[in-house]
């Protein structure tokens, strides 16, 4: 009998050698056909939709989503804002409101001098004014502020490399 190859994670998910080349497969191209899954994996189409499931109703594989060129969408400006929260109790108000605004794509808890580091796109400077000074530092609890905008976006990835690729 052949062995599967398991890989135990903290959070209790086993991912045999195939499932992690199911989940390299879908990162390149979620369009894929349940057949062409099956083939490159060497199983039966049944198979593959069957630890396709699996790894959706164990969260390993969260969903589906399509990569939009901001910048021909009118998305000009990207930029990440450091965000000092003045007290944690204000912390969880904060990740509330920003939740609710369309133009912060990440939030990030950090370390350092900062509390969070949030990820934006914006249409132009005028629209990140606006995010800046009359939605993000009305926010109770936030006391200060530091932006870094993006020049050039060198690499910007998803994929999760796994180590049988």
């Amino acid at each position: 009998m052949a062995t599967l190859n398991l890989t135990k994670h903290e959070n209790g998910t086993d991912l045999d050698l195939i499932d992690r080349k199911l989940l390299a497969l879908v990162q390149d191209d979620a369009k894929l056909s349940q057949a062409e899954l099956a083939k490159a994996v060497g199983l039966t189409a049944p198979s593959v939709n069957e630890r396709i499931r699996k790894l959706e109703r164990a969260g390993v594989i969260r969903g589906y989503v399509a990569l939009l060129d901001e910048r021909k969408l009118g998305q000009d400006i990207t930029a990440f804002v450091e965000i000092f929260i003045e007290h944690p109790k204000f912390e969880s108000g904060f990740i509330e409101a920003v939740g609710d605004l369309d133009e912060v794509l990440e939030c990030h808890h950090i370390t350092g001098e900062f509390s969070l580091l949030l990820k934006v796109r914006v249409k132009d400077m005028a629209a990140f004014r606006r995010l800046l000074i009359e939605k993000l530092n009305t926010v109770r609890g936030v006391r200060q502020t530091r932006t870094l905008i993006v020049l050039a976006t060198s690499k910007e990835q998803r994929r999760i490399k796994f180590d049988s690729e």
